[in-house]
């Protein structure tokens, strides 16, 4: 293992934006502890931190042709989805409710594109540890952002 410069952009690009929420937090304040379950949290947690962690020691450490470009472009795209919606957030004058809304199908996409980040960067990086990461991510993160979306529908 070694440094990997594209996987901590990467985590970094997904990980800034929620900074947001620490110096202009939702307005009104959303539900106070809203969650699917101590294991869901718990699992999220877990792989919210290998996820960042395995991202910057097993991620990829260039863009190649084919599967990598592809993921490459594949990363940009979703990273930059992911922060048009947190721009849909603040526009709306930080909403706790567009947090957890669904967009174009999708019931809460602010949960769905890290997953999807860390999934197309653990395919790049041909890292089943990062992989697994992403799976527990997923295990946790959406069944707890769906039930923001409940607390807050």
């Amino acid at each position: 293992m070694s440094l990997s410069t594209i996987g901590l952009s990467v985590a970094l690009a997904v990980l800034a934006p929620s900074m947001l929420l620490v110096f202009w937090p939702p307005r009104p304040a959303g539900p106070a502890g809203f969650s699917a379950g101590a294991l869901a949290t718990a699992l999220e947690r877990f792989g919210q931190v290998g996820c960042l962690a395995l991202a910057t020691m097993t991620g990829p450490q260039s863009i190649g042709r084919g599967l990598d470009a592809a993921c490459a472009i594949g990363v940009v795209a979703l990273v930059a989805g992911y922060w048009m919606l947190w721009l849909r957030y603040v526009r709306s004058g930080r909403r706790v409710a567009v947090l957890f809304s669904p967009v174009a199908g999708v019931p809460v996409p602010m949960a769905v594109l890290p997953v999807l980040i860390f999934a197309a960067l653990a395919i790049w990086a041909e890292s089943a540890w990062l992989a697994l990461a992403v799976t527990t991510l997923a295990a946790g993160h959406l069944p707890d952002s769906w039930a923001g979306r409940v607390a807050t529908r």
